[in-house]
């Protein structure tokens, strides 16, 4: 195992006092030094099944996946690591590593700002929250524009303003409405086995349109998805679209 990975493991193995499961927890990682991986996997994900996560618990299964010489585990549970500010750190620290170590690199197209900025919204403030921001300040422009109507405010001077504050506001809402389409259809996941076929159509005959390997990112359109069972329809981060199986896939 790599140091720096051992160090991260050390460093949460005391810091889990409020753990909901502390004591299967505790003895999950007793099994880990003892070198019984398997049986110290199988704990964290009992851990897991019953609701009680916490990023101590995603950091140290991405930890014994590594040992378990499974990279493409070990970097989804990483990456949920990442999702809790207490690991956050630790978690980038491991995902450095873990993506050095894949055989294959896949080319990522970098994201178009209007991608960065619905991501920003869905990971921040959340689509509720623009929606609430959006709702108040049409509700503002309206409610001054009725002012105006009944001689309350000057509307010569301020209906600019008023009509600014309405369009700006149900800007916002709709692009809320947007935001939450987005999250609600498109899931990040991450291939965890070795490889897997990228089709045209879901079919084992279609015809090939490209491999995807261990430890690739995806964008998987749930949406298309259902559609056809045991099939997903996902988005390489090379820009090409196409289908695959599901297993062996790991959505976040």
């Amino acid at each position: 195992m790599n140091k720096k990975l051992i160090l991260l493991f050390l460093s949460l193995f005391y810091c889990s006092t409020l753990f909901a499961q502390q004591g299967t927890f505790d003895e999950a990682n007793t099994l880990f030094e003892n070198g019984e991986l398997n049986e110290a996997m199988a704990l964290y994900r009992s851990i897991e099944s019953e609701g009680h996560v916490s990023g101590a618990l995603f950091l140290n299964m991405g930890i014994t996946a590594v040992q378990l010489d499974s990279l493409g585990l070990a970097k989804y549970y990483f990456l949920k690591a990442q999702d809790f500010e207490t690991t956050a750190q630790q978690a980038n620290e491991a995902l450095e590593f873990v993506n050095s170590q894949f055989s294959r690199q896949s080319a990522i197209l970098p994201k178009l700002p209007w991608d960065r900025a619905v991501d920003w919204i869905n990971d921040e403030i959340t689509a509720f929250g623009l929606f609430l921001i959006g709702f108040l300040v049409t509700i503002a422009g309206l409610t001054l524009l009725y002012l105006g109507w009944f001689d309350k405010l000057p509307l010569k001077k301020t209906s600019p303003y008023l009509i600014t504050l309405i369009i700006t506001g149900s800007a916002l809402a709709g692009l809320a409405f947007y935001a939450d389409y987005v999250n609600q259809r498109y899931d990040e996941a991450v291939l965890i086995s070795n490889s897997q076929r990228v089709l045209q159509q879901p079919e084992p005959e279609s015809t090939l349109v490209s491999i995807a390997y261990e430890g690739y990112d995806l964008t998987v359109d749930q949406w298309k998805s259902e559609e056809h069972d045991n099939w997903l329809y996902i988005r390489l981060g090379n820009g090409q679209f196409g289908w695959m199986r599901n297993e062996g896939v790991k959505i976040l």
